[in-house]
């Protein structure tokens, strides 16, 4: 377990095999002018309560884990890869951290925004299951041939039914994300004030769950795909919002070691992130602009 926590400090990110995907409103990374010293990236990590995963059992059984422990290490590993990321191009101050008075801080932030459900875009949705059924195509065709052998049907089901005593539901509705809404707008400018804060990233949630669209009886196989979901929020030194939306990565139901999940693939989903986050510019004077 000490082992997972000092890697969690010092991992350094390596190539990863992923379908990698960024959903949200329709705006791609731009550049923001700030005069003065307001140039610094704040990222904000997901609140503890907003962590959803399906798989907390066999990673808890694959490391040694329990469920604070399992979402501890990835709250600090996603931060830990934005960091990484972000690091290169901005200054950045993370809100996650061991110190008392910034945590009295992120505790403050919290308080002062809230949560919004948002549909994401149908034509990113039906491409998002594009990847799910490319990722799928071979273990569906195993699946089909070993229930042929059984003599089982695999017509896919739709809407509500009762399958052994649980009440199954396959909805067609459209997929949302957590978006990040303001509170008190005065959050901004005490950290713009005591942070100089140039740009603010809200991490809303994490989720890490079996991928959508799966037909039911794939659960049965040894391998199916897996998806880590986050759902964030970039704010500008104003409380205006710049970008909102969702970062996607898959990875197989074989692999359980943490190290390997955060390396591979939450490092991958946090490269997306940053895609969509401005790129700040600092200038001397308005003069330069001129130019």
């Amino acid at each position: 377990m000490k082992k997972i926590l000092l890697f969690l400090f010092v991992f350094v990110s390596i190539p990863a095999i992923a379908q990698d995907e960024t959903y949200g409103t329709d705006t791609k990374q731009d550049t923001l002018f700030y005069f003065g010293e307001n140039s610094r990236l704040l990222i904000f990590p997901f609140e503890p309560k907003l962590y959803m995963s399906d798989i907390d059992r066999e990673i808890g059984e694959n490391n040694g884990l329990n469920f604070q422990e399992i979402r501890g290490y990835f709250r600090l590993g996603l931060d830990n890869a934005l960091f990484h990321e972000a690091k290169t191009n901005y200054d950045v101050i993370r809100m996650h951290a061991d110190e008392a008075d910034v945590n009295k801080d992120l505790q403050y932030v919290y308080k002062s925004t809230g949560y919004q459900y948002r549909e994401v875009p149908k034509e990113e949705e039906e491409e998002q299951k594009k990847v799910i059924k490319a990722y799928n195509k071979v273990v569906q065709r195993v699946a089909k041939e070993t229930a042929k052998l059984k003599g089982e049907q695999l017509n896919p089901k739709t809407g509500t039914w009762v399958e052994e005593g649980q009440v199954l539901n396959n909805p067609n509705g459209n997929e949302k994300f957590m978006a990040k809404t303001i509170i008190n707008t005065n959050v901004f400018n005490y950290c713009v004030e005591k942070y100089q804060a140039g740009l603010f990233l809200f991490i809303n949630q994490l989720d890490i769950k079996h991928a959508p669209g799966l037909e039911w009886q794939q659960y049965g196989s040894d391998d199916y795909p897996r998806q880590i979901k986050v759902h964030y929020s970039v704010f500008n030194k104003e409380g205006q919002e710049v970008f909102a939306g969702i970062a996607v990565s898959y990875f197989s139901s074989q692999t359980n070691s943490i190290k390997k999940i955060i390396v591979d693939h939450v490092t991958e989903v946090a490269k997306e992130v940053m895609k969509k986050v401005p790129v700040l510019v600092v200038q001397e004077t308005e003069e330069l602009l001129k130019d």
